[in-house]
């Protein structure tokens, strides 16, 4: 069993194109995972050709996303969980690719102990280790964004 990575995505571009790539990760497949394989297809599934092509070993669902239009730009938002890591990968691929497309994903690893964001206009992903005694090295909106504050004052209480 993996741990899971938290991950809040916002993907815009023209309308069209994301529109069809929200309708081609819509369609139905066995376990309604299928954002990844629309933006990177890699066939039939492969551990090493996920890792390699999406920087995670399984699609990701759309539960927690949505689609919307707004002055002619698609928008794909929300937040969804993936396995062990963020899927950067997916995202660089993808907008390698669309040139007019544009990403930013924010992710959160609790069991490991990573946060970070990376986005397509500088394609730097960047990265915090946790320390739960040095949380102020964490950039604010990043730590409330997941909660990561309250997160570590519950995990500390439990222990």
């Amino acid at each position: 069993m993996p741990n899971w990575c938290d991950n809040h995505l916002v993907l815009s571009g023209p309308a069209a194109k994301i529109k069809a790539l929200w309708e081609a990760a819509s369609k139905e497949n066995e376990n309604g995972d299928c954002l990844l394989s629309a933006m990177v297809p890699i066939g039939e599934w492969d551990y090493a050709r996920a890792v390699d092509a999406w920087g995670t070993k399984w699609d990701i669902n759309l539960e927690g996303l949505e689609y919307e239009e707004l002055e002619g730009e698609g928008i794909i938002r929300g937040w969804f969980d993936s396995a062990w890591s963020p899927p950067i990968m997916a995202m660089q691929n993808y907008c390698d690719k669309n040139e007019d497309v544009r990403v930013t994903l924010e992710y959160f690893e609790p069991g490991v102990g990573f946060i970070g964001h990376w986005n397509s206009a500088d394609q730097e992903d960047i990265c915090y280790e946790i320390d739960p005694a040095n949380l102020d090295a964490i950039p604010a909106d990043l730590r409330e964004s997941f909660c990561v504050d309250d997160w570590y004052d519950t995990e500390s209480e439990e222990v």
